[in-house]
C-alpha cells in the first residue's frame, strides 16, 4: 500500500491518505508544547518513520509510520521551514535564524548549525553528490552544502522569490522555482548547471509557482497564484501542459498518472489525472503544505 503524508500547518496535523482508494485513512496529531501552535510545514522520511519541520513552535516531530503518532518532538530553532535526513543527522533550515541546524537523531542532540541565505524555504539533498541545496527567498540564492566539509558553502544567484529548489535525476543540473511572489507576472523554472552555477535555461510557468515535482524529464510545477498546474519537459525547455484544478496548489507529488495537490486555501488534496485533466479531491486538514510518499 502507497501512502502519502501531508503537513497540515493551520491543524497541527499529518494526514495519511490511501492512494490506491484515495480515501484519508487517518489523521496524526502532534502535540503542541507551552499551548503554541505546532505548524509542520515540511516533511521527509527517515527508516521507517517521518520528521516533520514545524514552523510555529519551532521543533520537529518523529512520528512512526506504523503506530500512526508522534514519537519524540525536538526544540530546533525559529522558524523551522524544511527537513531533511542524511547519515542519521536531520538538516533543518530555520527561516528566522537563516541558518541550516545539524541535529542527530541517534544522540538526540544538536550537533552544528551551518549559514546559509535569508529565509531558506526548502531544502534537497543529492545522496551521491553528498550535496545538500537550500533555497532562500529573501535574498534571491539557493546555498550549496557539502555534507562531508560543511565549511564548503556556495551560495548562488536566481531569480526573484525562489520557494523550491531540487536536482535534476542525473544529478548535472539544478531545477528552481522562481516565483517572483507579490508580481503579476508569471514564474519560471530556471535549469542551473552544477559544474559552470549558471543559469543555463528559464521557463515561463504559471503565477507564483511555489512547488515542483520531477520524475525523468518532466517537471509537475504548482502554480499558487493562479490554482493551476504546468507540466514542463525540461530537456526541450517548454511548458508542454497546463491543467487548471482551481484554489492555491501548494505542495505536489506524482504517483503513476496522477498528480496529487494540496489545496491551501480550501484545505483539500486533489487528485489530477495528467492525461484527461479529470479531477477528484477529497477534504483533509487546514493549509496542506509539505508532502512526502511512504
Amino acid at each position: 500500500m502507497c501512502c502519502l503524508f501531508i503537513c497540515n500547518t493551520s491543524s497541527d496535523c499529518i494526514s495519511k491518505v490511501n492512494v490506491n482508494s484515495f480515501k484519508e485513512e487517518s489523521k496524526i496529531t502532534l502535540s503542541a508544547t507551552n499551548y503554541r501552535k505546532v505548524g509542520p510545514h515540511g516533511i521527509c522520511r527517515y527508516e521507517d518513520k517521518l520528521i516533520t519541520a514545524n514552523s510555529y513552535d519551532n521543533s520537529i516531530s518523529i512520528i512512526d509510520i506504523e503506530e500512526n503518532r508522534e514519537k519524540e518532538n525536538h526544540f530546533i530553532g525559529m522558524h523551522c521551514n524544511d527537513v531533511i535526513e542524511y547519515e542519521n543527522n536531520a538538516f533543518i533550515i530555520c527561516g528566522e535564524l537563516n541558518n541550516v541546524v545539524v541535529f542527530d537523531l541517534i544522540k538526540s542532540k544538536l550537533i552544528e548549525e551551518i549559514p546559509c541565505g535569508n529565509l531558506p524555504h526548502s531544502i534537497a539533498l543529492n545522496k551521491e553528490k553528498k550535496l545538500l541545496l537550500i533555497c532562500n527567498m529573501e535574498n534571491d540564492s539557493i546555498t550549496l552544502i557539502d555534507c562531508e566539509n560543511r565549511e564548503n558553502v556556495k551560495n548562488i544567484k536566481v531569480g526573484s522569490y525562489p520557494t523550491k529548489a531540487i536536482f535534476s535525476m542525473d544529478g548535472q543540473y539544478i531545477l528552481v522555482c522562481e516565483s517572483n511572489l507579490g508580481s503579476d507576472g508569471r514564474g519560471s523554472i530556471s535549469i542551473i548547471s552544477l559544474k559552470t552555477f549558471r543559469v543555463l535555461y528559464r521557463i515561463e510557468v504559471g503565477n507564483s509557482p511555489v512547488d515542483m515535482f520531477l520524475e525523468n524529464e518532466f517537471c509537475y510545477v504548482s502554480n499558487f497564484g493562479d490554482g493551476t498546474i504546468s507540466i514542463i519537459n525540461i530537456n526541450y525547455y517548454e511548458e508542454v501542459k497546463k491543467l487548471n484544478i482551481g484554489g492555491m496548489p501548494r505542495g505536489i507529488v506524482k504517483v503513476n498518472n496522477n498528480v496529487y495537490v494540496g489545496d491551501n486555501y480550501n484545505n483539500l488534496l486533489i487528485r489530477v489525472d495528467i492525461e484527461n485533466g479529470n479531477k477528484k479531491n477529497i477534504p483533509i486538514g487546514g493549509e496542506p503544505t509539505g508532502m512526502v510518499l511512504a
